[in-house]
């Protein structure tokens, strides 16, 4: 499956193109990305960027943001249909090799089969995703890619003139019966502006392809968030920002999987608390455009595991501080800052009828420091060049192992950006990444899992236990990759045409992956254990394929992502690697916009490249999706202020499970929201 020749053929191609362009802005024109920790248009970035607007996130109404970014390329949403779980894969690399973002603070919760995704999509302004290594602006964790929800405030509602608004919105999903109320207030008065939103969810089971009910896939909770800004003046703005979002569900203990013998029924109220405080700095100066940020964030899951009686808490905090500056001179840019956080992780297992047979608690903590310094260096009236350097210095230790782990890693990368024509930008970029190991790695113990008593076999049955390794290394990637970014207007009169293809191949060395060792089965001396252990070492190469074109109301999308997974070992092919996928995306605009209405089709190639030793399928087959959608929102009259939008997924109500899923995902789904702002 490699990408070489085709990628090439595209190269050469889209090179050979001799149709002029305009510099004039039109509609397409990309928006500046927060991902990069640079404001800088997508078409100007050397890295494969994907933004997904406040229009579309109305259109397809994601219940996540994992769902929100499911039509990208070589971007998945993993850990099937329940809603709450859902992760996102960015080229193959998921969980904590994705970094996740919400208006610049880490959000760094993870925990076993937990969900971390815990933002209300309603109120989101865009979700921009860095897919490759963005180690040397973000440190640990950005191995695979940068998730950057950006969430909207008062200003975002209002036009300058006003001083109050609001708006209701209702809204109802077939497919499980799931309804949603929301709504909002927000207003501005002289250098005061503030919001407050809150939500509500209910959802029964939902079901998959063919009419099949997927069990304990219900649940219900509540969402809100508070902003309040002062804008001193033009220069100074002081922002508060706090959210509450809390799920409450009956899923299995895994809820990738169904519910067995040994994923038991749990009872899980899931609360996601954050509080942070924005400032942010800009002056004629040119040496000073700042931005400060202090948060905290505090992830808690209360877990009944109704079936043995037992509870168990987790909870995950994360105090961070950001501060990153830019300075412009006559002969460079800089953008440089500092970075510090502190991770707590404490559990509680409740081993009531199983005593000895759960995993032990974990108190751990781990702490961050990085700085980092970027620099535009102009080569030129079409060169620029940007080298980036960063360096981060951690310690982790744990109470119920009595360890302590620090270590430092260098991060860097290096792009040069030309300008070759008014119409054709190319770029090449280098990346070193890496992914400190997690505290759940390294000090896990206690029991696993265990095996009930066999008669006259395994009298007093069998547990395998955790081994703690503090003497994890972090992994690391070397990220290369060129793009090719062509835009154009007045094709033919009205329109306007962008095309971005990245070509990457990411070498991941020491991956962590967990180990059940098993050496000879219920001899005394020779128990089960779990670990995880620096085991593989990957190498990842593929292709994104953009192109957008728009003729006065009239849109069209295409995408195809292709991304191929090798050992670098023995080349056998690496499990989780997602199939081929391409999305048509056709739109069509009414009455200055008024109403629109569209269709997407989604077609997901088999995926029969797995390894030798694979054996729960031979392949996974191929799928296609189509989709429906239409808004209307009048711009005059007497139903100024509403918006309906209607669309149906999967229409065809296709049976589907995706590559390396276990669970098929949902079938056909009606959805329908209407919102009046006033």
């Amino acid at each position: 499956m490699s990408p070489t020749p085709l990628a090439t053929a595209l190269l050469l191609a889209l090179g050979s193109t001799s149709v002029s362009a305009q510099n004039d802005p039109y509609e397409l024109e990309e928006v500046l990305v927060s991902a990069t920790r640079v404001e800088e248009a997508a078409s100007q970035s050397s890295r494969s960027i994907s933004v997904v607007d406040e229009e579309e996130l109305s259109l397809t109404q994601p219940q996540s943001v994992p769902e929100a970014l499911s039509s990208s390329p070589n971007i998945t949403t993993t850990n099937g249909p329940r809603v709450s779980s859902q992760g996102v894969e960015i080229r193959g690399l998921s969980g904590t090799r994705v970094l996740q973002t919400i208006d610049g603070a880490r959000q760094n919760t993870t925990s076993g089969h937990r969900g971390v995704y815990f933002m209300d999509p309603e109120m989101l302004q865009s979700v921009e995703v860095i897919r490759g290594p963005a180690s040397s602006l973000w440190g640990s964790g950005a191995i695979g890619g940068v998730v950057a929800q950006v969430t909207r405030d008062a200003r975002d509602f209002l036009e300058p003139e006003d001083n109050f608004g609001g708006y209701l919105k209702q809204g109802f999903e077939f497919n499980g019966d799931r309804q949603k109320t929301s709504g909002a207030v927000y207003g501005q008065q002289n250098q005061i502006d503030w919001l407050i939103n809150a939500s509500y969810f209910d959802s029964n089971n939902i079901k998959t392809g063919d009419d099949l009910t997927l069990e304990n896939s219900g649940g219900n909770g509540t969402s809100g968030m508070f902003k309040l800004g002062w804008q001193e003046n033009d220069n100074h703005r002081l922002e508060f920002n706090a959210r509450l979002n809390e799920i409450r569900e009956l899923v299995p203990s895994n809820p990738a999987t169904n519910a067995g013998r040994s994923v038991p029924l749990v009872k899980r109220n899931t609360k996601d608390t954050y509080f942070g405080l924005d400032y942010t700095l800009k002056t004629d100066n040119p040496l000073l455009d700042m931005n400060a940020l202090v948060y905290l964030n505090d992830s808690s899951y209360k877990e009944d595991r109704v079936t043995r009686n037992q509870k168990d808490d987790t909870e995950y905090r994360t105090f961070g501080i950001s501060v990153k500056n830019t300075s412009e001179f006559d002969f460079m840019s800089l953008t440089y800052g500092l970075d510090g956080y502190k991770d707590e992780l404490d559990t509680v297992r409740d081993d009531s009828g199983q005593v000895g047979q759960r995993p032990a608690n974990i108190n751990a903590e781990s702490t961050v420091w990085g700085g980092f310094v970027q620099a535009g260096i102009p080569l030129g009236e079409s060169l620029l060049l940007t080298p980036a350097v960063r360096y981060d210095s951690y310690d982790s230790k744990s109470e119920q192992v009595n360890r302590d782990v620090d270590d430092s890693e260098f991060s860097p990368s290096v792009a040069l950006v030309w300008d070759t024509t008014d119409w054709l930008t190319l770029s090449a970029r280098y990346d070193q990444a890496f992914r400190a190991p997690g505290m759940e790695e390294m000090f896990s113990t206690g029991s696993h899992y265990c095996i009930p008593p066999i008669p006259g076999f395994l009298p007093g049955g069998l547990c395998n236990t955790f081994k703690p390794n503090p003497d994890l290394k972090s992994e690391t990637a070397r990220n290369k990759e060129l793009k090719a970014y062509l835009s154009f207007a007045d094709l033919a009169g009205d329109d306007e045409l962008n095309i971005s293809l990245n070509l990457f191949r990411n070498d991941v060395d020491d991956f962590i992956l967990q180990q059940v060792i098993d050496p000879l089965i219920g001899v005394p001396g020779l128990e089960q254990t779990t670990t995880w252990n620096n085991v593989q070492d990957a190498r990842l190469q593929g292709f994104e394929l953009v192109t957008n074109y728009r003729i006065k109301q009239t849109r069209v999308s295409l995408s195809y992502g292709q991304t191929e997974g090798k050992d670098k070992a023995d080349d056998s092919f690496l499990e989780g690697i997602p199939a081929d996928k391409f999305v048509l995306d056709l739109s069509q605009g009414w009455f200055d916009g008024d109403f629109k209405a569209g269709t997407r089709l989604t077609y997901v190639a088999e995926q029969k490249d797995v390894p030798a030793d694979f054996t729960a399928a031979e392949q996974y087959d191929s799928y296609t999706l189509w989709d429906l959608y239409l808004a209307w929102e009048p711009s005059s009259g007497a139903l100024t202020g509403l918006r309906i939008d209607a669309g149906v997924d999967n229409i065809t109500d296709e049976y589907y499970q995706q590559a390396w899923q276990t669970l098929y995902q949902q079938g056909r789904n009606i959805k329908l929201n209407a919102r009046y702002m006033f």
